[in-house]
């Protein structure tokens, strides 16, 4: 299922000895756009602490909880984000082994970066700008970000499309806040015959179509 960054703040993250926290964010690789963090705020449990717990031992997710093999060692031994910063890179699709997790936040990584940060960044076309995102949409199963959410604003009046990541050109973490896109992509027109990007009312359709 394709979830929002704000259906996620609503899980709670379950070990398998007690309650962790709640999500807060992602951090992803932005050339695969693969999750390989999620951060978990650990409340009472760990005043203070938001902690990094990989995607790869969570089970299927439940209506409002994450269950994830590992235990509330194992997490507290975690890359703490508070005193560690980014996290460093891995081989491992989608996210680091919980035994390399320790280690992880020892190094940095540039291509990681926080579903939040991505939030406001304008969708550039040869056209023009299409909108900003307001939201990204996270497959629950291969944990992976597929696709932007962006409200078009004056463009298309009340209209929010999905940008998928294979149709941004370039892509860059600067001051200028602008990820480039196809514009044959993102062409509104229906008589157009190029690509229309689906709505958000199509949510639902899409996720079961994701592969």
């Amino acid at each position: 299922m394709l979830r929002g960054i704000g259906d996620l703040r609503r899980f709670t993250v379950a070990a398998t000895d007690g309650t962790l926290g709640s999500v807060r964010d992602v951090y992803f690789d932005d050339r695969s756009w693969s999750v390989r963090y999620l951060v978990v705020d650990a409340g009472n449990w760990l005043p203070g602490r938001r902690v990094l717990v990989s995607p790869i031992p969570v089970r299927s997710p439940g209506s409002t909880t994450l269950h994830v093999a590992l235990s509330k060692q194992q997490v507290a031994a975690s890359p703490d984000v508070n005193t560690r910063g980014v996290p460093g890179s891995s081989t491992q699709q989608g996210g680091v082994e919980p035994a390399n997790l320790a280690r992880a936040g020892e190094r940095g990584d540039a291509h990681l970066q926080t579903a939040a940060a991505v939030m406001g960044y304008a969708i550039q076309t040869e056209d023009g700008k299409i909108g900003h995102v307001k939201d990204v949409l996270v497959d629950d199963q291969a944990w992976a970000i597929r696709y932007l959410v962006v409200d078009t604003e004056n463009r298309w009046v009340g209209k929010k499309v999905w940008v998928s990541p294979a149709w941004l050109t370039r892509v860059t973490w600067d001051a200028s806040k602008t990820l480039s896109c196809i514009a044959t992509a993102v062409d509104n027109s229906s008589g157009s015959g190029r690509a229309a990007i689906p709505s958000i009312e199509h949510r639902q359709t899409a996720a079961r179509r994701s592969p």
